[in-house]
């Protein structure tokens, strides 16, 4: 299997190797119906149509002749050039704007502009804007010194400059040319390490049926890319391997290391024990749940959120009126979904929340992780709620992931909602949802609402996603109490 030498190597085939040597050669061979459609793509494009349309009141055009004609703004520009060996590289330049220069067109020149996501600027972005740097200064002649990278903050569009230095085109052309090697070969380059890139990758499913058959450490819970190589450099190369060394003999090896490293010796044991056997290992036989086992009833508790603004934008509640040891009737089980429209919207917010919470105060409120205890007491906080009402709200959260993390080991690559909630097998109604579909459904039905009722939809498969996953911290917390 060779790579066509004709073939040019592109902007997103540059991305993906950047991310993941592997995801770009499964990119160009990969069999097409194994590929999965994520939500991240739709957004980062959605995220760069508006951070590109602050610039797009001032003149500009489509494509070279926008270019040629001097427009303020390029829009589209296609580009193809050998920057090594005899390999193409082309770009679709999503837009250039127009600078001070001496260019083939006149007194002036195109600067490249690219729009990221995310906290802060990654090396895939310094190469992914040289790249484009280096084809459009060939293009018009004129070496332009600094590219703009946009953000959008807080519905704020922020500009940074980057310089277009002889370091970042070094760098960009020795990627060019160990990406050319790897697509030239014909097996893929193996797994990444770092197995949290993959959650949001479309080739996610065909390396996770490579990694669970190679038996490679990255399935291991607590195991990351920097601990992986440190137990290969011990001898230990798989999951196997490690679930049969002696914990104060791999205590010792890793202690090397560093005593951090030691410490999480006995766990990452038994997690790759309970991993290479598919059994849930007991840490604590002690284990005080009577909060759960007596409660008379129960709320589940699980929020939606824009991450990019800070909104927490959906409140999601169930209300079960019956001790969980007993039959759980799902039908019986009231979902109560709390929109927040806007941040000037939450005063009404909490005290539906807190006329909800109050019906039954000796309720506890169970949740899935850190997230929806916090973002609650700030809510209270900012609406003023006294330090009393606070306190009691807060001895009320019970967090399932705290007590799972804390009394069982389970064969399970991390402890997210999903992998425990699919082990004990559960299944979300709507196949291939996540906080990220979610999200997207959201920014389109904000769009669309006032304009076109198509997109109602798209709520009513928020609320859906949300209940699931409400109902999927029920069935843990139901799945905890069983085993007791």
């Amino acid at each position: 299997m060779k790579c066509n030498k004709s073939k040019p190597i592109n902007d997103h085939l540059l991305r993906s190797w950047i991310r993941c040597r592997r995801k770009a050669w499964l990119d160009i061979y990969g069999d097409k119906q194994k590929k999965l459609w994520t939500a991240h793509s739709t957004l980062q494009l959605n995220h760069q149509i508006d951070c590109f349309h602050n610039l797009s009141q001032k003149s500009y055009g489509i494509g070279i002749q926008a270019c040629e004609e001097g427009k303020n703004i390029a829009y589209g520009v296609r580009i193809k050039y050998p920057l090594i060996k005899n390999r193409i590289i082309k770009a679709n330049l999503p837009i250039l704007r127009k600078t001070s220069g001496e260019s083939i067109w006149g007194n002036f020149a195109y600067q490249p502009i690219l729009a990221r996501q995310g906290k802060k600027i990654t090396r895939e972005h310094k190469l992914t804007l040289a790249m484009t740097g280096l084809l459009i200064n060939n293009l018009q002649k004129f070496q332009v010194q600094k590219g703009l990278i946009l953000h959008k903050e807080n519905e704020v569009i922020k500009v940074e400059k980057i310089k277009l230095s002889d370091n970042i085109n070094t760098d960009l052309i020795g990627s060019l040319l160990n990406l050319e090697k790897d697509i030239e070969s014909r097996n893929p380059p193996p797994i990444t390490s770092n197995r949290k890139k993959c959650t949001i990758c479309s080739w996610r499913k065909d390396c996770d049926a490579v990694a669970i058959k190679e038996g490679r450490l990255s399935e291991v819970s607590g195991i990351g890319a920097k601990r992986e190589l440190l137990l290969n450099k011990i001898g230990i190369n798989n999951i196997e391997e490690l679930a049969k060394i002696k914990h104060y003999k791999l205590k010792e090896k890793l202690e090397v290391f560093g005593t951090q490293h030691g410490d999480i010796s006995k766990q990452i044991i038994l997690q790759s024990q309970s991993r290479s056997t598919n059994r849930a290992i007991k840490l604590n036989p002690e284990i005080e749940l009577n909060n759960l086992k007596k409660a008379k009833g129960l709320y589940i508790y699980d929020i939606e959120s824009d991450p990019d603004i800070k909104h927490d934008f959906l409140h999601g509640f169930i209300r079960l009126p019956k001790n969980i040891k007993n039959e759980i009737s799902l039908e019986q089980t009231k979902y109560s979904p709390l929109l927040n429209l806007e941040k000037n919207t939450e005063s009404f917010l909490w005290k539906r929340i807190t006329k909800k919470l109050s019906i039954n105060r000796d309720y506890p409120i169970i949740h899935y992780g850190e997230t929806e205890p916090i973002s609650l007491l700030k809510l209270g906080l900012r609406q003023g709620a006294n330090p009393h009402e606070i306190e009691e709200l807060k001895k009320r959260f019970i967090d399932i992931h705290l007590l799972i993390r804390e009394y069982w080991c389970l064969p399970v690559r991390n402890y997210g909602l999903k992998s425990i909630a699919e082990w004990i097998g559960f299944e979300w109604k709507q196949s291939n949802a996540d906080g990220a579909r979610a999200l997207l459904w959201w920014r389109q039905w904000k769009k669309s609402r006032k304009i076109n009722k198509m997109y109602s939809r798209n709520l009513n498969s928020i609320f859906e996603y949300n209940r699931d996953d409400c109902i999927a911290t029920l069935m843990i917390a139901k799945w905890l109490i069983d085993q007791y």
